[in-house]
């Protein structure tokens, strides 16, 4: 008696590389049922010169590579101001996936490609890639597939 074998339908896979875009997808934090603000505190060893419990609502941000005025929460404002201006040393100190963490949201979480995280980073972009662009989810860190 001989079984038949079923036909499957080739998957689309996606394999992220050196120029595949990431970002920080903040719903991600939600569904896990995490609170950015409790991790940034207590992972990332963030001081008291910032205060993430802003009583501003939104602020106006200007993209400067299009001139586009968009507006952004006071929290999301506190995080790329602060992400921006860390230490050198501070992203030498941490693992992989916070400095990648860090690169990102101090970007403004505008998406970046692997290759750029590694220009910020000292590292090579085989490794950003080989350590965020796996099936497990970190931080919230997605890449960017085109859907063609």
């Amino acid at each position: 008696m001989t079984r038949p074998r079923p036909k499957l339908k080739p998957i689309a896979l996606h394999r992220p590389t050196a120029e595949t875009l990431f970002y920080v997808d903040y719903e991600w934090w939600d569904k896990e049922n995490l609170d950015i603000k409790t991790y940034i505190y207590s992972r990332l060893a963030v001081n008291d010169e910032i205060n993430f419990d802003l009583d501003i609502d939104e602020v106006d941000l200007i993209d400067m590579r299009t001139g586009e005025v968009r507006k952004v929460d006071g929290f999301q404002y506190a995080l790329q101001s602060y992400f921006s201006q860390l230490p050198d040393d501070f992203i030498a100190q941490t693992s992989m996936v916070d400095a990648v963490f860090c690169v990102l949201l101090g970007n403004a979480n505008q998406p970046m490609s692997a290759t750029e995280i590694a220009a910020k980073l000292g590292r090579d972009p085989d490794i950003i890639v080989r350590t965020i662009g796996g099936p497990r989810i970190y931080q919230g860190i997605r890449p960017i597939f085109d859907e063609d």
